[in-house]
């Protein structure tokens, strides 16, 4: 009887005419039981359908681990390791998924950790700039007898040159009217051919002294030393200018 009242609502709930039933017309006794049957089937089928799906979406423990713990009060633990486990995906094709997920996280982490390095290095070169305190003219000496031994330019027709340009300024960001810049008045793309790293930083900076000294002795013999005359020339291309660099480094004791 149960069963008969279950069904009964079932097809009231479906909108079946169960004035049809009540007046007999379809009320016979192997038509309701093959009905019966028929929707036991489904629900059977129904409820296995959900009781997989639900277990499709649960991941999966692959290990656990008893431990006898005396100072908790739960006396033993439980350790559960649960693998994620992705719908298509062999056991294979995991590990090489996790595999690469660690190789792209270590090559996350080393890019911003270079990231980090090299912005340390440009704010102690800006902060070296804002001071630019080399210390006193004569300071330079050792930087212009350093690029002296690297490129044979005679260290006091650097220091001259770098006279003649801003004073022997330290490091420095000063631009003149046609955009030379740095303390030894570089043009930009003449400063990208010619760039050198005076101070072993690893980086070529244009307002750095030490690089700009190295980068002016590297561009000097580029342009034609020992012929002094052909190298101030290429430097820069005015008498006045060859004149007044040859006057400071006849004070220096350098003749040509």
């Amino acid at each position: 009887m149960p069963i008969l009242h279950q069904t009964l609502m079932f097809l009231h709930m479906k909108n079946i005419d169960l004035s049809i039933i009540r007046e007999g017309k379809i009320f016979n006794k192997q038509v309701l039981e093959s009905t019966l049957f028929a929707l036991t089937v489904a629900t059977l089928v129904f409820a296995i359908f959900l009781v997989a799906t639900a277990v499709a979406k649960e991941p999966v423990a692959n290990s656990e681990n008893i431990v006898l713990n005396t100072s908790s009060h739960k006396v033993i633990e439980v350790n559960r390791k649960v693998n994620e486990i992705v719908l298509g995906e062999s056991m294979s094709q995991r590990i090489e998924r996790e595999a690469r997920e660690r190789a792209e996280a270590e090559a996350r982490a080393a890019a911003e950790t270079a990231t980090a390095a090299e912005r340390a290095r440009v704010e102690a070169r800006k902060a070296t700039t804002a001071r630019g305190n080399y210390g006193e003219p004569t300071r330079f000496d050792e930087i212009y007898k350093r690029a002296e031994a690297t490129y044979g330019v005679d260290w006091r027709l650097l220091r001259a040159v770098h006279y003649v340009e801003t004073g022997q300024s330290g490091s420095t960001s000063i631009k003149s009217y046609a955009g030379a810049q740095g303390p030894m008045q570089f043009l930009p793309s003449t400063w990208r051919r010619y760039a050198q790293d005076g101070n072993g930083d690893g980086s070529t900076d244009i307002n750095n002294v030490d690089d700009a000294i190295f980068g002016a002795a590297n561009y000097l013999r580029a342009c034609g030393y020992p012929n002094v005359k052909k190298a101030l020339w290429g430097y820069n291309r005015s008498t006045a200018y060859f004149n007044k660099v040859m006057s400071v480094a006849n004070s220096l004791g350098f003749y040509a």
